[in-house]
């Protein structure tokens, strides 16, 4: 377990969710998994000075990650920019990983969410830190 937790860490993601999710990121990272999202270091009210830098770095960072982690909860619905993300994800060919807990998706629509997370590169986890640790062993 030890070792695929360490593999787990050392995996670049990007954090997808809403912004209020924020904290949760930073103690991933603190806890010494690679985030590579730097949006939850500026992610309240009026700290980024420039949306389309943002934005323009998002790509980057999207592009460049292992690995995108989706988290959303029931509450989070609807998804702004996070959807983005996903979308870019899926346009660079980097897997997705998402954690719903409490969400239903109803086929065919697979509504609130949508049918995108029907791709083959999106799976579901049951946590983060399970569906890092998932995809990394599935990387050896």
């Amino acid at each position: 377990m030890t070792i695929s937790l360490d593999a787990a860490k050392a995996l670049r993601f990007y954090a997808a969710s809403r912004v209020r999710h924020a904290d949760m990121w930073r103690r991933l990272r603190d806890d010494g998994f690679h985030v590579s999202s730097s949006w939850i270091d500026e992610a309240g009210p009026g700290q980024t000075a420039d949306l389309s830098e943002l934005w323009k770095r998002v790509e980057r960072e999207v592009r460049d990650a292992t690995v995108l982690v989706l988290y959303v909860e029931p509450d989070d619905f609807p998804l702004k920019g996070a959807l983005v993300e996903t979308g870019m994800a899926l346009a660079s060919s980097v897997p997705i990983i998402v954690v719903s807990p409490g969400c239903t998706f109803e086929p065919p629509s697979y509504r609130p969410i949508g049918s995108w997370i029907r791709h083959p590169l999106c799976r579901f986890a049951a946590s983060i830190v399970d569906g890092l640790i998932e995809f990394a062993v599935t990387q050896r």
